[in-house]
């Protein structure tokens, strides 16, 4: 389940038209939302509202092993439209926008000319940046946790993050990435104060006509990262591609498929996804190290449950009704996905019952003895998440089980 940051940061970008897919970090983001979703640990309360048009508040309660500690989040974008135009509410909000799953990537595109964002008021220009602020309070360990992020045009972002805690060396640290993003490619660079690392990251789209629809088409992603440590002199590099599919292709198959290398560590990992129906999504990882011959496959699956009241689509209109829903996420936050429901009077009505609409997860390893099996729904206004991790071997048995509780208004 993503967390309320999550679904706080998906919604800016979207109401930003910021793609935060054509981001080389989120080369392998569908793949990590199937195969490597983290399960919950003894039992957590979030509990998040919207105390504003322009600021939110969330508060966080974990119990493990007899242990209790919590958080303390605090929000604020600007202007006051961002977080007003979109669904926060856990009565009401998209479950695939908070559960993860397949990611149906949209179609990059340039964004529009910023000429048609300004606004002016007597001679001058009175329209805000798009910014966004983020403080997160540890306890009782003190850590604090901020994000800081403006836009200063719809196609360069500035992103801040630091963590200021007294276990780290010199009492914390900070990094600082400046983003451009075109939709044909993007780049990154990003400062770190840790060992004082400097990155560049870039990715570059082929085969695809901006003019077309965003599912009726596929194309290659093709990018890369480099970087350094100034104090600890180390470098490294890595590279990576990806090529996806939207329904109109391949019998109405969604897919993705991505190759990334790693030549230092002699790391290569191939990845495949695909939504074989509606409902149901596969996807696999092969994971092979060229220095120690060491491999290992990982699969996974997801199988969602619809309610009387919200049937399931057939194929044949499986493509229009998601671009009717599709939307945007970032590294920590989904994108465009196919919705639980239709954009129908019935799917707004807040007296609709979500008893039924609940997500099935699976993952097993050839690396680990273990299968890790994930149920995440939607009962009255609360989202549920029941997890597990089981050891296979004769006289094992549950590993780990935790259960999550989120409410947002």
């Amino acid at each position: 389940m993503h967390s309320y940051l999550d679904h706080i940061l998906e919604s800016f970008y979207e109401a930003t038209n910021w793609n935060a897919d054509n981001q080389y970090a989120n080369l392998t983001a569908t793949s990590r939302e199937l195969l490597d979703f983290s399960l919950p640990s003894g039992f957590i309360l979030n509990v998040s509202a919207l105390s504003s048009p322009v600021s939110a508040s969330s508060y966080s309660v974990k119990n493990l092993g007899g242990i209790v500690d919590g958080a303390i989040s605090y929000f604020y974008c600007a202007p006051d439209n961002l977080l007003s135009s979109n669904r926060l509410s856990t009565s009401d909000v998209d479950l695939t926008k908070v559960l993860g799953g397949y990611r149906l990537l949209r179609t990059p595109k340039a964004p529009e000319d910023p000429k048609y964002k300004e606004i002016w008021l007597g001679g001058k220009r009175v329209d805000a940046k798009n910014t966004m602020l983020y403080g997160k309070l540890y306890m009782p360990t003190n850590t604090l946790e901020a994000m800081y992020i403006r836009q200063i045009t719809p196609t360069d972002q500035v992103l801040i993050s630091a963590v200021s805690d007294s276990r780290l060396r010199n009492g914390g640290t900070m990094m600082t990435q400046i983003q451009k993003n075109t939709g044909k490619w993007c780049s990154e660079f990003i400062y770190s104060t840790d060992e004082a690392l400097l990155g560049l990251r870039g990715l570059y789209n082929f085969g695809y006509d901006s003019k077309l629809s965003d599912l009726s088409q596929s194309f290659l992603s093709a990018g890369g990262e480099i970087y350094y440590g100034v104090f600890n002199k180390a470098a490294g590099v890595s590279t990576g591609l990806r090529y996806t599919t939207s329904s109109a292709y391949v019998n109405n198959t969604p897919m993705t498929m991505t190759v990334t290398l790693n030549p230092i560590m002699g790391q290569l990992s191939a990845t495949y996804a695909v939504k074989s129906a509606t409902n149901t999504t596969f996807a696999s990882r092969l994971d092979f190290n060229a220095f120690s011959y060491e491999s290992d496959l990982t699969l996974g699956c997801e199988l969602w449950k619809r309610s009387a009241a919200n049937p399931t689509a057939n194929d044949a209109d499986f493509a229009p009704r998601e671009q009717e829903t599709s939307t945007l996420s970032s590294e920590l936050a989904p994108t465009t996905q196919p919705e639980c429901t239709t954009k129908s009077a019935d799917s707004e009505s807040p007296d609709r019952t979500f008893l039924d609409e609940a997500v099935w997860k699976a993952r097993v390893s050839t690396s680990s003895p273990t299968v890790r099996l994930l149920w995440e729904g939607r009962i009255k206004a609360f989202l549920f998440s029941l997890g597990a991790e089981i050891d296979v071997r004769p006289g094992q048995g549950v590993k780990t089980f935790g259960v999550e509780l989120q409410y947002a208004s």
